[in-house]
């Protein structure tokens, strides 16, 4: 192969390379990545959900609230909305542990159809999976939410949702979650961004015929770094250490039908 032709392979696979994520090959379509996003009547999976919150003390330096809460998420019924499209609804039950009565906490609701795996919660829509998926998808999941809209945790006003991009990291691996062995597991990277003054991570693992297996999201607020003069750890302290408001969440299964 002549020298001219060797660096034009070589131009093209580097533009290739820089190339947007996205789906690899969108047809034909697997019809059993439905799976992941199972919706039906009486389905429930029950939760362990531990979590840190961060709130700057009325004195200086922050406080650190960590809990543990169980959760079960139930669908009770279906209804169409306004547009003919079939809502799972969902009832979230809490409880401090595992011996307490279940508590009624609220009402959301999913769906899945022409290709899009929906959740609305607490007045958010998310676009939680975009058929069909493979390895490289990637889409804006809060499409339908305004990315600089801010909310109240733990009494302080935060922006959670800036700089959100949805990837597919892994699709139909067999993993181990929560003590359970799943023959096909999928990992969506919601967020996974970082600066000097927040962190936004948000991680979610499906299994096939189950859902949700597991979820990990960060959001946090820091004005460590923006010291005089700036701190020479700025960059390497964790976020653990530095955050001064916002919360670690994480949720795992611990028994689903």
């Amino acid at each position: 192969m002549s020298l001219t032709k060797i660096l034009l392979l070589l131009a093209i696979l580097y533009c290739l390379g820089c190339a947007e994520r996205q789906t690899i090959d969108p047809a034909p379509f697997d019809v059993s990545q439905l799976a992941y996003y199972p919706l039906k009547s009486g389905h429930y999976i029950v939760y362990r959900v531990d979590s840190l919150v961060f709130d700057p003390a009325a004195g200086g330096g922050t406080t650190r609230d960590s809990s543990t809460t169980f959760v079960k998420e139930m669908i009770i019924d279906t209804l169409p909305d306004n547009t003919g499209r079939l809502q799972f609804i969902i009832e979230r039950y809490e409880r401090q542990s595992m011996s307490d009565p279940w508590v009624f906490k609220f009402t959301c609701s999913a769906s899945s159809a022409d290709g899009q795996a929906v959740r609305t919660e607490q007045n958010f829509r998310f676009l939680k999976m975009l058929f069909p998926m493979d390895k490289r998808s990637a889409w804006d999941g809060n499409l339908w939410i305004d990315k600089n809209r801010e909310i109240e945790i733990a009494g302080e006003r935060m922006r959670p949702f800036v700089n959100w991009s949805y990837e597919v990291d892994s699709i139909d691996i067999p993993s181990v979650i929560g003590g359970f062995p799943f023959d096909s597991t999928l990992v969506i990277t919601e967020a996974d961004d970082n600066n000097a003054i927040e962190r936004r991570f948000s991680r979610a693992w499906y299994a096939k015929n189950v859902g949700l297996v597991q979820w990990e999201q960060w959001i946090l607020d820091s004005q460590y770094c923006n010291q005089t003069p700036t701190p020479t750890d700025c960059a390497t302290k964790p976020w653990e250490l530095k955050a001064e408001k916002g919360y670690i969440l994480r949720q795992v299964v611990l028994a689903y039908e």
